[in-house]
């Protein structure tokens, strides 16, 4: 066979190459992994006993946001890191956006307050249980980001990690915050912001181990 007629057989033979999938995959796996996660809470530790007066206030509904918006961000980071070439850390710094919204909020509430009102407002009731319960529940997403970025080709793969860590933990506080009995923007700002910058680490450290080629 000439070397026409086999660049022309090939040629005629050829599919598209389809650079999607990993971008639908990421965002299917983190729906799947959210809805794995809402179950294990309410399997565990339930929802909070007066969610259906208050799950439409704003407390709520900012718990939620901010982990979905930290989720939203991260998954997107996640994905282009499976891809050489996109360059995700040059965008890794919109994700302070969320955490400032948030500290800007609590210090804003906080000036507003009495000051012996601050301790209250800050460490709530459930401090503790935020930083074991959100990394805890962040696992299950953050398995499952695994697996997934173990089909892409991560070239930083602590950058993958973090994303990933991330993502996982923005999806955990959207599942938790259906429990979280405590509402306050300094709580929110606090603990859920250190049990993201926890998973993050989490993942930074644990994820590149599994993804040694």
């Amino acid at each position: 066979m000439q070397t026409d007629d086999l660049i022309t057989l090939m040629s005629a033979s050829s599919r598209p190459v389809d650079t999607g999938w990993l971008r639908r995959a990421t965002w299917l796996s983190a729906l799947a992994a959210l809805a794995m996660t809402v179950g294990l809470l309410l399997l565990t530790l339930g929802t909070r006993p007066d969610l259906a007066r208050v799950w439409m206030t704003l407390p709520v509904i900012a718990k939620a946001l901010f982990g979905a918006s930290i989720a939203a961000i991260a998954l997107a980071l996640f994905q282009s890191s499976l891809r050489p070439g996109l360059e995700p850390a040059r965008r890794l710094p919109i994700i302070a956006v969320p955490l400032v919204v948030a500290a800007g909020w609590a210090l804003a509430t906080l000036a507003q307050a009495p000051a012996e009102q601050w301790s209250t407002l800050i460490f709530g009731r459930n401090w503790r249980a935020c930083l074991i319960a959100v990394p805890l529940y962040a696992l299950l997403p953050l398995g499952l980001l695994l697996m997934l970025a173990r089909r892409g080709a991560p070239v930083d793969r602590t950058l993958t990690g973090a994303c990933a860590g991330l993502a996982s933990a923005g999806l955990a506080i959207i599942a938790y915050s259906l429990h979280c009995p405590d509402d306050t923007a300094p709580f929110l700002a606090a603990w859920y912001s250190l049990a993201v910058a926890i998973v993050a680490t989490l993942g930074a450290l644990i994820l590149p181990r599994f993804l040694r080629w």
